[in-house]
């Protein structure tokens, strides 16, 4: 066994002065590293309370600044990201379906959205592909959202500090989460998320070309408003319709302007409606759940193309599908 020989009390001298030495010049350089960082390497600020934090996760407010911060920002976000200002009453869905995302993607890269009715001329964040993108003041909080969506792939986006940037005034990252939905969201959208994760949509890929409420009557030349009992998704002939929740059918057959249609009663009162089939695969008491295909879209009844007409009741006022199936 060997054995060292012990250290001379100048020899230990020797080792605390350099280690002191060493621990200075290294605090030294990361300081005036950090410094140099400042004010060369690129920055990414907003302006205070622009954005708040829920459950430790920061949610942007403001949307102006959160605009203004995604097209500045100089890092790689992971994912492509392009802006849409919104006219001429498109829809969130609209914008959607012109990007190839689903909503959950567009909802998910705009926090500050609180309503799912956009009000002409808003601007918004549309990532280049499916998943979720958050913006960070925290590289630990990267891993809890990670661990929170126990999401397995790579985490995307320029998001780990350098050396040189650990007391950085630049704490703003954009971090991409592919393919995963939003599981923080604003308070405005928190209830209706907690809906739609009961409720599915009727047809697996679509658009909305009509929504709840007054419209123009496709089949009137007044131009007057009338009123809309629900929305109308565009898909393809002969694609397979389901029931937005498991539930006993009412009602299958001819239904005046819906044309070929299905309804199913579900528990706490609600109804739904399945307008302009092309073809009806089920019958009045026959109970189904979200796997059962009930129809396929058509075009029967007072229809411009190849649709399905949607409507949600409760205890038998229409709701806003939107707030189901969104």
């Amino acid at each position: 066994m060997l054995h060292w020989p012990p250290f001379s009390r100048y020899q230990v001298r020797q080792i605390k002065f350099y280690s002191i030495i060493g621990s200075i010049v290294l605090a030294a350089v990361l300081v005036l590293g950090n410094i140099i960082a400042a004010i060369v390497c690129d920055h990414v600020t907003v302006k205070k309370g622009s954005y708040i934090t829920k459950q430790g996760f920061p949610l942007f407010t403001d949307a102006k600044e959160y605009i203004r911060m995604v097209k500045t920002y100089p890092h790689n976000p992971g994912v492509r990201l392009f802006t849409h200002r919104l006219a001429g009453g498109e829809s969130y869905w609209d914008v959607a379906y012109q990007y190839h995302i689903n909503i959950d993607t567009l909802i998910g890269a705009n926090p500050f959205i609180t309503s799912l009715v956009p009000k002409d001329g808003i601007e918004v964040v549309v990532p280049a592909a499916d998943g979720l993108l958050l913006a960070f003041d925290d590289i630990l909080d990267v891993r809890r959202m990670r661990n929170l969506l126990e999401y397995t792939g790579e985490v995307r986006g320029d998001y780990l500090p350098t050396p040189f940037k650990i007391i950085s005034t630049d704490d703003i990252r954009l971090v991409f989460f592919k393919g995963v939905k939003p599981v923080v969201v604003n308070n405005s959208l928190e209830k209706l998320y907690r809906i739609k994760n009961i409720f599915q949509s009727p047809i697996q890929r679509g658009f909305f070309t009509s929504l709840f409420g007054d419209r123009v009557h496709p089949f009137m030349q007044d131009g007057e408003m009338r009123y809309h009992n629900g929305v109308d998704i565009v898909a393809g002939m002969g694609t397979p319709v389901y029931p937005t929740r498991d539930g006993m059918v009412i009602f299958t057959g001819w239904r005046g302007g819906f044309g070929n249609t299905v309804m199913v009663q579900h528990h706490e009162g609600y109804t739904t409606l399945y307008g302009h089939l092309e073809s009806i695969n089920t019958k009045v008491g026959d109970w189904v759940t979200k796997k059962d295909m009930i129809g396929r879209v058509g075009s029967t009844g007072w229809s411009t193309g190849p649709h399905l007409h949607f409507t949600v009741m409760k205890h038998g006022w229409d709701i806003d599908p939107l707030l189901f199936i969104w």
